[in-house]
């Protein structure tokens, strides 16, 4: 699917840190990167990549945001920035997933599948797409390292914490810098005018209000 540039483009799913950017003509024109929680960096991140393009939020035709799986709230704060601007100006939304993108960047940087792309989760687990001998994508979903290590796979991530777990691991760099160009040839884009966070979790916290209660 091609992106209606320019395109603000939005990915809060790291567990640290933001990336925010501008494709215009295939490349990126303008780009922030924040290491701060996407609560304090996202509108920051944006209104430094929109500069370096020389661009204002009113040039911008459309919006890419990562939808996961991920950082839950980064992912959220992406989110509701890129329906906020939709809204006060219709423009369309487009949305990515982080594991898909890393097995297409793996494809590109010549592992042959089968493979797992994999990245940091919550509590030691870890969001895990297998890619079949084929090059067919399975869903994605959240496991323990014990469990992935049983596929017996070769493992691709951008985590570097991923090499003392994993004895089949290979860290690659980030696909940020390559997305303008995954996302001209490959079909990693969908249209959803109301993105939410992609949660593969199969059990989830609650809170019970313990950490607020006064003293």
């Amino acid at each position: 699917m091609a992106l209606l540039e320019p395109c603000l483009v939005i990915d809060g799913s790291a567990r640290v840190g933001v990336r925010v950017g501008v494709i215009s003509s295939t490349q990126w024109s303008g780009q922030a990167i924040a290491v701060d929680g996407a609560l304090e960096s996202t509108f920051a991140c944006a209104r430094a990549a929109l500069a370096e393009a020389g661009l204002q939020l009113s040039d911008i035709n459309s919006f890419a945001v990562c939808v996961g799986p991920g950082s839950v709230l980064g992912i959220r704060i992406a989110a509701l920035a890129a329906r906020t601007w939709a809204t006060l100006v219709p423009r369309p939304i487009y949305v990515w997933e982080s594991l898909a993108v890393l097995a297409e960047a793996a494809a590109r940087s010549g592992h042959l599948p089968p493979y797992a792309a994999a990245l940091e989760s919550r509590l030691k687990r870890w969001n895990c797409l297998c890619v079949d001998a084929e090059g067919k994508s399975g869903a994605p979903s959240e496991m323990e390292a014990d469990q992935l290590r049983a596929k017996d796979l070769p493992i691709v991530t951008t985590s570097p914490e991923a090499a003392a777990v994993f004895p089949l691991c290979t860290v690659i760099e980030s696909p940020w810098a390559q997305l303008p160009d995954l996302f001209s040839r490959s079909p990693l884009l969908r249209l959803e005018p109301k993105p939410e966070a992609l949660n593969p979790a199969a059990d989830f916290a609650t809170w019970g209000g313990e950490r607020h209660r006064a003293s």
